[in-house]
C-alpha cells in the first residue's frame, strides 16, 4: 500500500496592495509608508509590489515568525489572523519612536520594537522615546515636564541635550555639564522628559 503524498496543487495567493494591508494591519501601522522602516524595504518595492501585484512572500514569512500572524490569512486571505487566538499581551510587540541625539540635533531613526514583558514597571509606552546617546539608548519618560532632579532631555533655543537637573528656589534649576553646575532660570530650558532609569 502506498503512502505517497496527493499532489500538492497550486495555491491562489494574493498580492499587492491587498497583503500590504494585512501587513499594516498585523504590525498595528496606520499607512503604508511606514512598512518601509519596520520592514526594511523601499518605498520602490512597495510600489512595483502594487503595481504588478507581486506576493511579498520572505516579508510575508518574516512578518509571521515575528509576530504569530497566520500565513493563511496574510497570503490567502483565509481565517482569521491568528491561529487559536491572538497571542496573549506580555508576547506582544511595543512599538517606541526611536531618536538619535547628535551635536544638540534629534534624528529621527524611526521607531524599535520591545516585547511588552520587557517594559513591565516602566511608564506607558505612549509616553517613551528611546534617545541613542553617546552610544547608551535611553528611555525618556516623555510625561514628566517639569524637572526636580534626575538626568533630563531638554532643549535649549534649538539644540537638544541630556542634562543632570536639581530645582532650586525661585523658577531656577542647577544644570550640571562635565563637572560644571551652572544656574539657568526654568523658563529658559524646555524640558522633553525624564530619562527612566529603570532599564
Amino acid at each position: 500500500m502506498s503512502s505517497r503524498q496527493d499532489k500538492i496543487q497550486p495555491l491562489s495567493y494574493e498580492g499587492g496592495k491587498i497583503v500590504t494591508s494585512r501587513l499594516v494591519k498585523a504590525l498595528h501601522l496606520s499607512e503604508y509608508k511606514e512598512l518601509t522602516d519596520v520592514l526594511g524595504v523601499g518605498k520602490g518595492t512597495i510600489s512595483t509590489w502594487h503595481q504588478r501585484d507581486q506576493t511579498p512572500f520572505e516579508i510575508a514569512v518574516r512578518v509571521h515568525l515575528t509576530t504569530g500572524v497566520s500565513l493563511k490569512w496574510l497570503l490567502l486571505g483565509e481565517g482569521e489572523m491568528y491561529e487559536g487566538g491572538k497571542p496573549s499581551a506580555a508576547s506582544d510587540k511595543v512599538e517606541l519612536p526611536y531618536f538619535e541625539l547628535k551635536n544638540g540635533d534629534l534624528i529621527d531613526k524611526g521607531k524599535m520594537f520591545f516585547d511588552a514583558k520587557f517594559l513591565e514597571g516602566m511608564p506607558e509606552a505612549e509616553n517613551l522615546m528611546l534617545v541613542e546617546h553617546e552610544g547608551q539608548k535611553l528611555f525618556v519618560d516623555m510625561s514628566v515636564k517639569k524637572a526636580l532632579s534626575g538626568r533630563y532631555l531638554v532643549k535649549i533655543d534649538d539644540d537638544y541635550s541630556i542634562n543632570k537637573l536639581l530645582k532650586l528656589p525661585g523658577m531656577k534649576v542647577a544644570m550640571e555639564h562635565e563637572n560644571l553646575s551652572i544656574k539657568v532660570n526654568t523658563s529658559d530650558i524646555q524640558v522633553i522628559g525624564l530619562i527612566n532609569s529603570n532599564k
